[in-house]
């Protein structure tokens, strides 16, 4: 994917930190499942029906095709899986560990992923170093940042967190991300 088509992809992944803010800011937790359920429940409908609807096929890629990655194309998307992430975040976690772990996964992923293509020259485990960095950085200004919640367990959260997102898994960073910032937050909570 050329570089200018990640950028476009990762202003839709900054563009869901809308969701943290409005449960931060403007709605209630019942609200915001209500919301992203309906949400993941349309995307993952779509899904289904871009991957075996050959008319679906066809309008997802008119629209769609710079900004998928190739290995996309029989699978659910990145963006299905942020929704998903967010909603079992704020299904599972208190309100202000699930806020943390969305922005985690809209701010620090995004910037690490673009800086990791454009500036990433040092490779590790699959992943730029530049970029690891960049993530490392982000998620401890959001561990400092993100009101409510506790800052030393916070900035571990986010040390662990980057250390997942590192590790090459078969799950969607996309889920693995919220979920280890959330429960790692949330285990340090319950022990200090």
């Amino acid at each position: 994917m050329e570089y200018k088509h990640e950028i476009v992809r990762k202003l839709i992944h900054y563009g869901s930190a809308i969701f943290p803010l409005s449960y931060m800011y403007f709605f209630t937790r019942v609200e915001m499942l209500f919301l992203l359920g309906t949400v993941v429940l349309i995307m993952i409908l779509l899904e289904i029906l871009r991957m075996y609807i050959p008319f679906f096929t066809r309008i997802y890629e008119v629209i769609f095709r710079k900004i998928v990655r190739d290995e996309e194309s029989e699978k659910f998307t990145g963006a299905t899986f942020s929704f998903l992430g967010a909603f079992i975040a704020i299904l599972i976690f208190e309100k202000e560990v699930a806020i943390f772990a969305m922005l985690v996964l809209s701010l620090s992923d995004s910037t690490a992923a673009l800086v990791g293509r454009k500036w990433g020259s040092i490779s590790l485990l699959g992943k730029s170093v530049q970029g690891t960095v960049t993530f490392l950085v982000i998620a401890i200004a959001l561990a400092l940042l993100v009101p409510g919640i506790p800052r030393t367990e916070a900035v571990v959260a986010a040390v662990f967190t980057t250390l997942v997102e590192l590790i090459p898994s078969p799950v969607n960073d996309n889920l693995l991300i919220p979920m280890s910032a959330g429960i790692t937050l949330s285990l340090m909570r319950l022990f200090t």
